[in-house]
């Protein structure tokens, strides 16, 4: 089988699994919604989403809808800040393709891990080799994580706000007390997270436990003949993998653009709720409020973060509602819960949905491309030789 028919099957065979994974997600967005309603007044929820888009607050439904595109459309610039210092075959078109998708496969696989090894995936296709693929992704992954760690922690400045908008939302459908020690956890594995992804990066130390064990494993000699092989290979991937993400922090500058980018890339979206409130006068929402509103999105999406359904999908809905009632805590009113729960889904609709569309279709564009390339190779090829004077 030529290479181009071998990247043919590969595409056909990622093509079931997308459509399996849609399938899967679509199934789930349906169980959660279901429940969702049951638990509240569909009436009152529809109210809320029609108070916002009548009359001047559709401006504010603009807005957030503009944050959710400039959210998306700047995704990809950290991982292309990364990239430029190590000397990528990759487009910079593809590039933007393959950094947008990565919200489509993390959106569709449990626990969001189905974003990086796309990117792999996409980065071979664009003609790089695995281990500088794998620095590049690995990098721009710390990248990510690193901004929501940043992001989690300084979000705990308002953390008795949020226990005390908790006890703020009024027809909770069960008790919800014991989020606020699993939303901590979710900050504090986080963290563990970044600690580990960083010692597979630069630790020579962890490099050789790996290594150790792969020779353990391989010690049994019917193991060690079909697989001893690829020993040599793995351990220069992964000697080259750290040297590339190395090379990546001796441009210390370009890294620091790339978080602080980061860092605003994510304000756009942790704003949405902001102005999806603002556009509700029967809420009392001041423009004093952004920062508790804006900190309080970037806890609930950073919490729920390991959770294990695609996208946080359930978790993601249930403690935006919650963090919401934190932002009414002063006015002494308490917030309705279906009121929370249709602002809460509202704002997953734009910063997860919406997004996840928009990145599906990114993905699309890509395998089109790629898929418009290759065949191109060996027509090249043919005519490179037809062309050539015969020794006769």
């Amino acid at each position: 089988m030529s290479q181009n028919e071998a990247d043919a099957a590969a595409r056909k065979a990622r093509r079931k699994k997308n459509i399996a994974y849609v399938i899967i997600f679509a199934c789930l967005v349906a169980l959660v919604l279901i429940l969702i309603f049951s638990f509240g007044d569909i009436s009152k929820m529809g109210a809320t989403l029609s108070e916002v888009i009548q009359g001047n607050n559709v401006i504010w439904l603009v807005v957030a809808i503009l944050c959710a595109f400039t959210f998306f459309a700047l995704y990809p610039v950290p991982l292309m800040i990364i990239s430029r210092n190590c000397n990528l075959k990759t487009k910079r078109g593809n590039l933007w393709l393959i950094g947008n998708s990565e919200h489509f496969y993390n959106g569709v696989t449990p626990s969001s891990v189905g974003g990086q090894p796309f990117q792999a995936y996409g980065l071979h296709q664009g003609g790089d080799d695995g281990a500088s693929a794998t620095g590049v992704i690995l990098m721009n992954y710390i990248n990510i994580v690193l901004c929501s760690v940043i992001f989690g922690f300084v979000s705990l400045i308002f953390y008795p706000k949020y226990i005390q908008g908790l006890s703020n939302i009024k027809g909770l459908p069960m008790d919800l007390s014991s989020l606020q020690w699993i939303a901590v956890l979710g900050i504090i594995l986080n963290a563990v997270n970044l600690a580990f992804f960083c010692l597979l990066g630069f630790s020579k130390t962890v490099r050789g436990w790996i290594t150790a064990l792969v020779r353990l494993l391989l010690k049994p000699k019917w193991i060690n003949k079909r697989l001893g092989r690829f020993y040599p290979a793995l351990e220069k991937y992964l000697t080259d993998t750290q040297e590339t993400a190395i090379n990546v922090l001796k441009h210390w500058k370009s890294f620091l653009l790339a978080v602080v980018t980061r860092l605003l890339i994510l304000s756009f979206c942790y704003a949405i709720p902001f102005f999806l409130m603002m556009g509700m006068p029967s809420l009392d929402i001041h423009p004093s409020d952004f920062w508790i509103c804006f900190f309080g999105n970037a806890f609930a999406t950073v919490c729920v973060a390991w959770f294990p359904s695609p996208g946080a999908v359930g978790a993601g809905e249930v403690v935006g509602a919650i963090v919401l009632g934190s932002i009414t805590v002063k006015s002494g009113a308490p917030l309705d819960y279906n009121v929370a729960q249709a602002v809460s889904l509202l704002n997953r609709g734009l910063s997860l949905y919406f997004i996840l569309i928009l990145s599906f279709v990114a993905s699309l564009i890509f395998e089109i491309r790629v898929s418009r390339q290759k065949p191109a190779l060996p027509e090249i090829q043919e005519k490179e030789e037809d062309s050539t004077p015969s020794e006769n």
